[in-house]
């Protein structure tokens, strides 16, 4: 059992893993074993209101960008992939999650379910992590190059970046659940992404800080930046609270030794796992708290009146 465990503390994804489809769901019914049966609960209620609240978060914005034309800027365009990410976790992984709990010995019957969970757990973590790289290239290429970015950045190029993102994580989804990929390289890719575009934003609020200050005389330019710096702002709480939720999981192993520790690792693990997926509810509410333009339109989608009276009308370029 200790050996099963120290192999998992080398796995920073959702999902529990070794090198056989056999060994992969025997060492998650491991972990699994350690949960009370008051903890199963708790984690299906928490897997429960997550994936419901999150489920209708994502199509709101989903559907919000496909009715609105002021929503289809470039930035939206990688907010609506980040999106759908986030609804198949929701909608897909979060329950499975929930009967997994419930029913985690059942091997004959369970094998190919947690293979189909294990592949959209690391797809749509996967999926997240290169879109929010993505959207900070394009952010870094918005204030650095501005004209040029203006004149080249069209979105078609856009949806071209979006597409490589999902080809990239259909196919570490499609490896990894053909035991071609071993997890530990999923998590590493992720985990590079994760520090890497928290490395470009702080580049991006320097460089932002820089123009700002050479700028400020100049009405129309200052204007045109403040609306970057705010994009940028907006897009950097969504990856501050995707690394809050991301870093449990990537410390988890090494703060509590399996091999040292197992019962303690494996009432944990569930837990933090459980807390990473939960992210994918969370951002549709970030975009709502922080843009006007998304909350208007969410206002109007759920027909909430009132809400928009005496409400100064949003620049299409504002996220």
């Amino acid at each position: 059992m200790a050996q099963r465990l120290s192999n998992l503390s080398n796995q920073t994804c959702w999902n529990c893993s070794s090198t056989a489809q056999d060994d992969k769901f025997e060492d998650t019914v491991s972990v699994l074993s350690y949960l009370t049966e008051e903890a199963v609960v708790v984690l299906s209620l928490i897997c429960a209101f997550a994936s419901l609240i999150g489920s209708a978060g994502n199509a709101v914005v989903l559907l919000a960008v496909s009715k609105y034309d002021h929503l289809r800027t470039i930035p939206d365009l990688f907010i609506a992939s980040l999106a759908f990410s986030d609804l198949t976790v929701c909608v897909l992984f979060l329950p499975m999650s929930i009967y997994h709990f419930q029913y985690p010995d059942a091997k004959d019957e369970n094998v190919s379910f947690y293979l189909t969970k294990i592949f959209f757990g690391h797809f749509s973590m996967v999926a997240s992590a290169t879109n929010m790289f993505a959207v900070t290239i394009d952010r870094i290429f918005a204030l650095r190059f501005p004209f040029k970015y203006t004149a080249r950045m069209t979105k078609m190029h856009a949806l071209a970046e979006i597409a490589i993102v999902w080809v990239i994580a259909l196919t570490f989804g499609a490896l990894y659940a053909r035991e071609v990929l071993s997890s530990i390289y999923v998590a590493f890719y992720s985990t590079v992404l994760l520090f890497g575009t928290i490395a470009m934003y702080i580049y991006i609020f320097v460089v932002a800080k820089r123009q700002e200050n050479r700028i400020q005389d100049i009405t129309m330019v200052s204007g045109g930046s403040s609306v970057e710096k705010k994009v940028a702002r907006t897009i950097f709480t969504v990856v501050g609270v995707y690394t809050v939720c991301w870093l449990p999981m990537l410390l988890f192993p090494v703060i509590v030794n399996p091999s040292t520790k197992p019962e303690q690792f494996g009432k944990g693990y569930s837990w933090v796992q459980t807390f990473l997926a939960c992210n994918s509810a969370v951002n549709p509410y970030i975009y709502c708290a922080r843009s006007q333009k998304y909350r208007k339109a969410f206002a109007e989608i759920l027909k909430i009146k009132g809400f928009n009276r005496d409400q100064p009308k949003p620049s299409s370029r504002e996220l």
